[in-house]
C-alpha cells in the first residue's frame, strides 16, 4: 500500500509540473524591438596629389604635364573654383579626386621649392703645441 501512495503521489506531481511548465501566450503584447541596420559609410573620395608645369588654363580647366618615372604626360581637369596668379608655364601642386571618370582639381597652388641650407662647421683650427727641436737622426 505504501508503494502506491508513493507512486500516486509521483505522478500527481509529475503532472502538475508539466501543466506549469506549459508556456501560455501572454495577453499583453511585446515590444517589438527595431532592427539595426549598420549606418551606411559614404564612399571616401581619394585624393591624390603631384607636381607638374602648367600647359594651358582657363577658368573651368587647367591641363598639367607631369613627369612619371621618365615618362612625361599630360592631364587634363575641371577646376572646382577659379585659380588666381596662376598662368601657362608655372610649376604648380594639384590636388584632385575622381568623379565619375573626370578629374577634378581640388586644390592648384605654386610649387615652393624648399632650397637646403647647408651650414659648414667653422674649420677646427689645428692647436700645435710648441715642438722642442729634435736632433737629427742618424
Amino acid at each position: 500500500m505504501r508503494h502506491f501512495i508513493v507512486f500516486a503521489v509521483g505522478l500527481a506531481f509529475a503532472f502538475c509540473a508539466l501543466v506549469f511548465a506549459a508556456d501560455k501566450p501572454s495577453d499583453v503584447p511585446s515590444k517589438v524591438q527595431p532592427v539595426k541596420t549598420a549606418p551606411i559609410k559614404a564612399v571616401k573620395e581619394t585624393r591624390i596629389s603631384f607636381t607638374g608645369i602648367v600647359k594651358e588654363i582657363s577658368n573651368t580647366t587647367i591641363m598639367v604635364e607631369r613627369t612619371v618615372k621618365d615618362n612625361v604626360e599630360t592631364m587634363e581637369f575641371a577646376l572646382d573654383k577659379a585659380v588666381e596668379n596662376i598662368k601657362a608655364g608655372d610649376r604648380v601642386k594639384v590636388s584632385y579626386i575622381k568623379k565619375e571618370d573626370k578629374n577634378i582639381a581640388i586644390k592648384v597652388a605654386h610649387d615652393v621649392v624648399k632650397k637646403i641650407i647647408r651650414k659648414m662647421a667653422p674649420a677646427k683650427e689645428a692647436k700645435t703645441a710648441p715642438t722642442e727641436a729634435q736632433p737629427p737622426k742618424k
